[in-house]
């Protein structure tokens, strides 16, 4: 059974961000080109890898993810570069549930969440956000990464 709570917030402060189109391989790569940007400049990371995904194509590289990485940093850096430097962000009034297990299955909280949006009458006005809690390191099962999911929902009642 999945426990979603509602009313949830999500803020962070000093978020670099970088929205781009990427294959799944991609997504690894431009992850390891972040980390060593943040190492060359001194940055740490103040928290979760937090990644949401805004649509999807088909392609003949297969599947092109439009898609925004956000990490919350240590210090505020001039960003002249193709990262963008958010110093706040904020999802307010979201629905929030945890995954716990083997990523390849957080599709089935992501449906699990629709219904209960549908049920309740909830619009969903962003996307989802996966806030990585414990993600895989060497060593470690792919059934031990913890992803908490976060979607926006309207907070009017029509």
């Amino acid at each position: 059974m999945v426990n979603i709570e509602v009313g949830k917030e999500l803020i962070l402060e000093n978020v670099l961000s970088l929205r781009k189109k990427l294959t799944q391989e991609e997504i690894n790569s431009e992850m390891i080109i972040i980390s060593k940007f943040l190492e060359s400049n001194g940055i740490s990371k103040n928290g979760s890898v937090i990644t949401t995904t805004y649509g999807m194509d088909i392609t003949s590289k297969g599947t092109v993810f439009d898609m925004e990485i956000l990490i919350p940093i240590d210090k505020v850096f001039d960003m002249s570069c193709e990262y963008k430097l958010k110093p706040i962000f904020k999802l307010t009034n979201a629905i929030y549930a945890r995954h716990e297990g083997n990523p390849a299955k957080l599709q089935n909280l992501y449906n699990y969440m629709m219904i209960y949006m549908k049920e309740r009458n909830l619009q969903q006005i962003t996307s989802g956000y996966n806030v990585t809690i414990r993600d895989i390191v060497p060593g470690m099962s792919v059934d031990d990464v913890i992803i908490d999911v976060y979607i926006g929902v309207s907070p009017n009642i029509l």
